[in-house]
């Protein structure tokens, strides 16, 4: 028998250790010396000696069993765990030494990790756009046969149809019952009255014969066509004369601005052939006059006196020139006389008949106001 003892196996990988006194494994490099015990070898019966003097007899020691290995304590973090070596077949294999657990805490051992999912990168976010509807050419449709012909497209349609098939023109045009009106949701047309552009140009023509009269007839036709459009601002006489007059019925009272004072005749009935002078202090050109008949504005007194029905005005201007005009007015109210005499100096009223003559009454003028051309 050899005389090698035998040793134990790396506690790693349980690879044979070639000598008892080797630090390193040879197949993983574990370190073997690490406090360990003594290496237990097996006993073999030694051969017999030659001894010359007494036999020594030596006992052998008793074979000392390797403590239970006591467990490491957790620490907080959890280490890297040591994967197990595999079983060893050999019965003598002993348990882990202390040296194993202490490497197993110092050199790291690379576990099976899954592996962590890429992160993406950053993207900025963005509207989303919408796809676009796929445009699709529009395709020619199929002529019919001995069909109507559209008025818009001339493409032919089956009979019957209202509106083309193509671009939808009327087939047929629309006709309105003018009698029922448009339908509903129509726009009605624009009424064109042609009344009112005939007015206008009468209108028109008038004006235009007015202004070209006033050029072509002279200074007389000019001054009437400025008297029409004159403004009129009123008048005031400086003195008053009458043929006759009542007691307490002065001249001048038909020109103090009261309807309730009036001139009157001191004649009963018509009183014809009677007057009422007003003076200017200067030429005045006269448009219209004013005139309130009667004693007052209320003709429908009791005690009313007569009014004046017909009558003559004669206006004197600055070149001593007379004019005479005839006039007729109503029984009672003021109303308006239309004059158009340059250059007046005086305006005489004579009466010539009466409204409501009695042999009891007399005719009365209770206002007499003149209107003139502004000078400015």
């Amino acid at each position: 028998m050899s005389d090698a003892p035998e040793t134990r196996p790396c506690p790693d990988c349980a690879s044979p250790v070639r000598a008892a006194n080797q630090s390193f494994c040879d197949g993983c490099g574990a370190f073997l010396r690490w406090d360990a015990p003594a290496v237990a070898t097996r006993e073999e019966p030694e051969a017999p000696r030659a001894t010359t003097g007494p036999e020594e007899v030596t006992t052998p020691l008793p074979a000392v069993a390797p403590e239970p290995e006591a467990p490491a304590p957790e620490p907080v973090r959890e280490a890297p765990r040591t994967p197990e070596p595999p079983a060893s077949d050999h019965p003598s294999a002993p348990a882990p030494s202390p040296h194993t657990v202490a490497r197993s805490l110092l050199v790291p051992v690379p576990e099976d990790r899954p592996s962590e999912p890429a992160v993406a990168a950053p993207v900025l976010p963005a509207r989303p756009e919408a796809a676009r509807p796929a445009v699709r050419a529009a395709e020619a449709a199929t002529p019919v046969p001995g069909g109507t012909p559209c008025p818009a497209c001339s493409l032919a349609n089956a009979p019957g149809r209202h509106f083309c098939r193509f671009c939808a023109t009327p087939m047929v045009p629309e006709r309105l019952s003018t009698a029922e009106g448009p339908y509903a949701g129509r726009r009605p047309g624009l009424a064109r009255d042609r009344s009112r552009w005939i007015v206008r140009a009468l209108i028109a023509a008038g004006v235009a014969a007015v202004v070209v009269g006033g050029v072509l007839g002279g200074p007389p036709a000019a001054r009437a066509v400025q008297d029409h459009f004159a403004t009129r601002v009123p008048v005031h006489p400086v003195s008053w004369t009458a043929s006759h007059s009542a007691p307490n019925q002065e001249p001048k009272l038909a020109g103090d601005g009261y309807s309730n004072t009036w001139w009157g005749t001191g004649y009963a009935g018509d009183s014809e052939g009677q007057y009422l002078e007003a003076a200017f202090a200067e030429p005045t050109d006269l448009l219209s006059l004013l005139i309130t008949p009667g004693s007052s504005k209320n003709t429908t007194q009791a005690d009313g006196q007569a009014t004046p029905r017909t009558f003559d005005l004669v206006v004197k201007d600055a070149s001593g020139e007379i004019r005479v005009s005839h006039h007729r007015i109503n029984d009672g109210g003021t109303q308006r006389v239309d004059l158009r005499v340059r250059d007046a100096l005086s305006v005489r009223l004579v009466l010539r008949t009466a409204w409501r003559a009695d042999p009891r009454k007399q005719v009365a003028v209770a206002e007499l106001e003149f209107f003139g051309r502004s000078v400015t």
